[in-house]
């Protein structure tokens, strides 16, 4: 009796899974909202082709060898991500009105980007939770440059969701929100505290150089510590580990880089052809802010977390 009222709880959970993913949550929509000064446009397209490192999903792959060089590349669109949940794919982000954000409103744009709740309302995977905390100025300038890019078709919003997918966005996955109140802006200078914000929100490094759950999006390792894995693209038999970035001198990657070695690195960008690490964006950033990243990565706690070569066989949970 006690089985058979749980596998009747249990096929019931199931059952709501396939419609309850599709709630419309109700998340706020900020005022934030989209200037023609061509100041922010230029800061939006330095934030969408540098540290924000948006052309990296929403640009096609083809065009992802350009963009490896750091050249511009038209946003309209990406393959997206392959999950255990499901493929989502990376919208065009041109103001298009049939596959862009043509008809999408600024406060439906802010919302995707500081709580992940779509145009639908509907939550996506937290791809993009480390955006939560931009200033108001950096989110105004990333609206205001893709509002003044020409329009052109491409990839249109969709979603192929499996039945794990459906659950855990039924009953473990909740939109994310800002930590705080974000702030109005920052001035760029080679601080460790600006070096944070790149770091935290703008560049969003801890979200890749941490060990995370690809089911729910929980971390698993302390920040910046490693150890999220990447399925090559050229050869599927191997994946990357992110690196540990603490100054721990045992397991940390750059524990023991100069400053002057860290921005070199990211001067040369690509060197490995399928790295997953977003060198093209990261190549165009000013050596203010590559200063400030560095300074700010010097001062985080040392974790002892030895996560292994960057490029190891398959095993495990991968991302891509």
């Amino acid at each position: 009796m006690t089985l058979g009222l749980l596998l009747l709880a249990a096929a019931a959970a199931v059952a709501y899974s396939l419609v309850g993913y599709r709630r419309v949550w109700d998340a706020p929509l900020p005022a934030t909202r989209a200037v023609q000064d061509p100041s922010a446009v230029a800061r939006g397209r330095y934030i969408v082709f540098g540290p924000g490192r948006c052309a990296d999903c929403h640009a096609a792959d083809a065009a992802r060898p350009a963009l490896l060089r750091g050249e511009e590349v038209p946003l309209t669109g990406g393959s997206g991500e392959q999950t255990y949940l499901g493929t989502w794919r990376a919208p065009n982000l041109t103001p298009d009105d049939a596959t862009g954000i043509g008809k999408v409103t600024d406060a439906q744009l802010a919302r995707m980007i500081r709580y992940g709740v779509n145009r639908d309302g509907h939550i996506g995977l937290p791809f993009m939770d480390s955006f939560a905390d931009v200033t108001e100025a950096d989110l105004v300038a990333i609206l205001s440059f893709l509002r003044s890019l020409p329009p052109a078709p491409g990839v249109a919003p969709s979603q192929d969701i499996n039945l794990l997918g459906k659950i855990a966005l039924t009953y473990f996955i909740d939109p994310y929100a800002p930590a705080t109140t974000p702030l109005a802006e920052l001035t760029p200078e080679a601080s460790p505290g600006y070096g944070g914000y790149l770091a935290k929100s703008l560049g969003g490094c801890g979200a890749c150089h941490t060990a995370r759950s690809l089911k729910t999006g929980r971390y698993l390792s302390p920040f910046f510590s490693g150890g999220l894995q990447f399925r090559s693209r050229l050869h599927p038999e191997n994946m990357y580990v992110s690196p540990n970035l603490t100054p721990d001198n045992a397991t940390g990657h750059i524990a023991r880089w100069s400053e002057e070695d860290f921005i070199r690195r990211f001067r040369a960008g690509l060197v490995t052809p399928d790295s997953p690490m977003p060198w093209g964006g990261f190549s165009r950033m000013t050596d203010t802010d590559l200063r400030a990243l560095y300074r700010f990565l010097r001062t985080l706690p040392p974790a002892r977390h030895d996560v292994g070569p960057t490029l190891q066989p398959l095993h495990g949970e991968v991302a891509g």
